[in-house]
């Protein structure tokens, strides 16, 4: 890169439908883990310049910290492919998205995949996971344009005002599964199953059927952690519910960080103002169809 030179690129977040946990190898390469996600129009975005003979690297994130968003997994995919960039090295989005997770485990996050892979790939995603050295099965989803803008219509993302604590509540998750308990290792198979269930729906334009898979997963989640829905989180279900919310869930893992509402047709203001009501930040957003961009 000649002095004055910028190389820049920019890796969205995503939303979580279903499946979210089933994606972590302790899990996955058991019983076979699914996701289904969306990216969406925020951005972790990169750029590398040199400065008066140093090489100046520079981040800027356009989600909450500690929103559940997938913004870690964003800031590595984000890094890597900067980094590829200005060593000339091209990799595919499947391993861009693998050396990303890669990544996280030398820093010591225990966590899934799916992040990584929203990154990278951008647009809506059915993902399929087994063994933790095997790269993920991607079903890229042709969602039709009047689909996505009929569900960006219906949907509303709220941060709850609390950050989340992955960390803790997957070492308690994991503890659990690893011990046998029957419980934990239902409600993990259910949400994998639902997320099969909600790619079906939503390719269909069944979006009243995705959001009551949208809330059953929540309910499953409830099995895995007592911390994966809160006090502050169950108000505002029950809030966005009242206005006509028809399912919710938090995004990531939970305990905390965004929220996901899809609604009844023409109840997204109300659900809106219901959860402000609350102090709710509202955070808009459209479905990203692309990922990384010059």
């Amino acid at each position: 890169m000649a002095e004055d030179d910028a190389a820049t690129v920019r890796a969205p977040v995503r939303v979580d439908f279903a499946g979210g946990w089933t994606d972590v190898h302790y899990f996955s390469e058991r019983e076979g883990g699914a996701v289904l996600n969306a990216a969406i129009n925020h951005y972790v975005e990169g750029r590398a310049s040199w400065r008066d003979g140093r090489l100046r690297v520079e981040y800027e994130l356009t989600a909450p910290q500690g929103s559940g968003l997938g913004s870690s997994a964003a800031i590595n995919v984000a890094w890597l492919a900067l980094t590829n960039r200005l060593m000339g090295r091209t990799r595919s989005r499947a391993e861009l998205a693998e050396d990303a997770y890669r990544l996280e485990k030398l820093l010591g996050v225990e966590g899934g995949k799916q992040d990584h892979y929203a990154s990278a790939l951008g647009g809506f995603n059915y993902l399929t996971f087994g063994a933790e050295d095997e790269p993920a099965e991607i079903e890229r989803l042709d969602v039709s344009p009047a689909i996505a803008a009929a569900l960006e219509a219906r949907a509303v993302l709220c941060y709850s005002g609390g950050a989340h604590n992955s960390g803790s509540i997957h070492e308690g998750v994991w503890e659990r599964y690893r011990a046998g308990e029957s419980e934990v290792g239902a409600a993990l198979r259910e949400m994998a199953r639902i997320a099969t269930e909600a790619r079906d729906a939503l390719l269909a334009g069944d979006l009243g059927a995705l959001a009551d898979m949208v809330a059953r997963t929540r309910e499953a989640s409830r099995r895995l952690h007592p911390a994966l829905v809160t006090d502050r989180m169950d108000a505002l279900f029950n809030a966005g519910r009242a206005a006509g919310a028809l399912g919710s869930k938090a995004c990531g893992a939970g305990g905390g960080g965004c929220l996901i509402f899809i609604c009844a047709p023409d109840a997204r203001i109300a659900v809106e103002r219901a959860l402000t009501d609350l102090d709710a930040e509202i955070i808009p957003f459209t479905f990203a169809s692309e990922a990384i961009v010059d």
